[in-house]
């Protein structure tokens, strides 16, 4: 085989492809449950203390589920999964990569904070199952008096289970922080200067045969 012949078979197996990397993956990221705030269950108030998910979290860090309206029953209810989580002092954090489906991404769009930061969609409630609580009885309990008259419950630990988005929260401190949907990165496999160094040396080797 000549040089010229090699150059010429280098030629035809040379070629420049576009790659797509991360397309159509959204992310959505918010407060799952503040913690020391109360919120009125009916019955009783309820809080989680700091930290009270930790356990939890180490355990099944990424792969729990989020759905919409806790409709865990429902298959096309499920859309996406869990991919971080951030203990903090106050509150738990995650982030969830979403699906591509037309659901999970009707339900981004209705999720994503305004200017203002409010959205259809832009509130979060988990499903968890306790495991240390502390309860206070209210001496005088009587639920259509008010929250003064309600037994209180701290949970100490508790063990989480999903995540949902919905429209009305347990806790108005559990909201979507933002939404993200990453565009369709593309990528050269050969920069512009290589493509061009290339064909100046097949040019040269031209001219020598």
């Amino acid at each position: 085989m000549t040089t010229l012949e090699a150059v010429e078979q280098r030629i035809q197996t040379f070629e420049i492809r576009e790659v797509e990397t991360n397309a159509g993956k959204t992310k959505l990221s918010g407060v799952a449950v503040p913690y020391d705030t109360p919120a009125d269950i009916g019955w009783f108030l309820e809080d989680h203390a700091p930290g009270s998910f930790a356990k939890s979290i180490k355990e099944a860090a990424r792969g729990l589920p989020l759905t919409l309206f806790h409709d865990d029953h429902a298959l096309d209810s499920h859309i996406g999964v869990a991919t971080e989580w951030t203990e903090e002092a106050k509150a738990l954090r995650g982030v969830w990569a979403l699906d591509d489906g037309p659901i999970a991404q009707r339900a981004a769009k209705l999720a994503t904070p305004d200017k203002d930061g409010n959205a259809v969609l832009g509130y979060m409630s988990i499903r968890f199952a306790p495991v240390r609580s502390e309860w206070t009885y209210a001496e005088d309990w009587n639920p259509d008096l008010g929250a003064d008259h309600k037994d209180r419950v701290r949970r100490l630990e508790s063990r989480l289970l999903a995540t949902s988005l919905v429209s009305t929260p347990a806790f108005v401190g559990a909201k979507v922080e933002w939404v993200r949907s990453s565009e369709r990165a593309r990528t050269r496999e050969a920069t512009g200067r290589e493509v061009d160094a290339w064909l100046g040396w097949v040019t040269e080797m031209r001219g020598k045969f």
